[in-house]
């Protein structure tokens, strides 16, 4: 197996994840894996609907009052069949809650200006994580959500506890990744990897 990124040990994490993935590729290529960090992430709180967090440590997301964290990725040099995706969030503080992934139909927004009142919408469909424990990093299967013929991902990170859930952001060497892997086309649906 082939790593590229900068963390063979956040790869590390997200294979046991994806362990069912791979299960059956014993038969093909070895599988290569890419991790990618964030170009972009903040949060929005509904306690303070006009301010903007982008510089921000933490990502905070809670049930009450509304917080959501937005994630986006650019995909860069992937090739291949994609057959699995894995978000990777740090988790910083959180009483055992679980979150949600969902997509943003949007990309174009600016973390230095994304608020409460100008942010966009998230898809009703959403990915669910186990209960997280602080200073651990989870992941949640997100391949749904991905297109890389788009180039960019974006994500949103929601919860339903009345307790904050943070992550460490993109300003911390322990900030989100997303972490893809690729294989030859054996006709189960994977989705084609952009160049």
């Amino acid at each position: 197996m082939r790593l590229k990124g900068w963390s063979s040990h956040v790869v590390a994490c997200a294979a046991v994840a994806t362990a069912a993935a791979g299960a059956a590729a014993q038969e093909k290529p070895a599988p290569e894996i890419s991790a990618f960090r964030a170009d972009a992430d903040t949060f929005i709180s509904a306690a303070q609907p006009h301010a903007n967090f982008g510089r921000a440590r933490l990502l905070r997301a809670d049930g009450s009052p509304q917080a959501t964290v937005y994630l986006r990725f650019r995909l860069r040099s992937v090739r291949g069949e994609i057959v699995s995706v894995t978000l990777l969030l740090h988790t910083q503080a959180g009483a055992r809650a679980a979150y949600q992934v969902r997509r943003v139909d949007r990309d174009g927004w600016r973390e230095d200006r994304l608020t409460y009142e100008n942010a966009p919408h998230l898809s009703l469909r959403f990915a669910a994580s186990k209960p997280v424990r602080r200073g651990s990093w989870s992941a949640v299967d997100v391949t749904p959500f991905v297109d890389a013929r788009d180039g960019k991902v974006s994500l949103a990170i929601t919860t339903r506890s009345p307790a904050e859930v943070s992550f460490a952001s993109r300003e911390t060497n322990r900030g989100p990744r997303l972490v893809v892997r690729t294989g030859d086309d054996d006709g189960s649906g994977a989705r084609s990897a952009g160049t």
